[in-house]
C-alpha cells in the first residue's frame, strides 16, 4: 500500500497517515506544496506604485518555507521506521497534491479544511476531492481551545 500526506498546519494529520501506515505496513510520502498563486491575489505594483506588491510576494514565499521546514520536522519525528519520501514542490497547491496523489498512491491524507496559519487554503479539499485519483481521508483539525 503507499500513502499520501498532503502536509498543512494539522498534526493530527500526520498522525493518521502515520498511524494507518504502520498499521498496514505501508509506503508514506509526505508532500509540502509552496504556494506560488500569491500573485494572483495581490494585483500590480503600478496600482500602488511603491513596490508593495514584490515586497508582500518575497514575505509570503518566506513564510511557506518556514512553514514548509517546520512541517517536515514534524513529520519526520512522528514517521521514524516508516518507509517513504518527503517531498516540497512549488506552485497551485491543489494540482500539486492532485498531480502528486495519480502517481499511483491507494489514499491520499489530508486536513479538512486544509490550512497554513490562520489562512484556509482557497478551496483545496473540494479541488482535489472533486475527482479524487484515489481514496482520500480527510483528517478534521483539533477544535481551537
Amino acid at each position: 500500500m503507499k500513502i499520501l500526506i498532503a502536509l498543512d498546519d494539522n498534526p493530527r494529520a500526520v498522525s493518521q497517515a502515520v498511524q494507518l501506515a504502520r498499521e498496514r505496513g505501508a509506503t508514506l510520502n509526505a508532500l509540502f506544496v509552496i504556494d506560488a498563486t500569491w500573485e494572483m491575489f495581490t494585483g500590480h505594483d503600478w496600482l500602488s506604485g511603491c513596490n508593495s506588491r514584490l515586497g508582500f510576494l518575497e514575505y509570503m514565499l518566506a513564510q511557506d518555507e518556514d512553514t514548509a521546514v517546520a512541517a517536515a520536522k514534524a513529520y519526520r519525528l512522528q514517521a521514524v521506521g516508516i518507509p517513504g519520501e518527503l517531498l516540497t514542490v512549488t506552485g497551485n497547491v491543489a494540482e500539486e497534491i492532485r498531480k502528486e496523489a495519480e502517481r499511483g498512491y491507494d489514499l491520499l491524507v489530508m486536513s479538512n479544511p486544509f490550512t497554513r496559519g490562520l489562512e484556509i487554503m482557497r478551496d483545496t479539499v473540494a479541488k482535489v476531492a472533486k475527482k479524487p485519483p484515489c481514496d482520500i481521508l480527510l483528517v478534521m483539525a483539533d477544535p481551537p481551545r
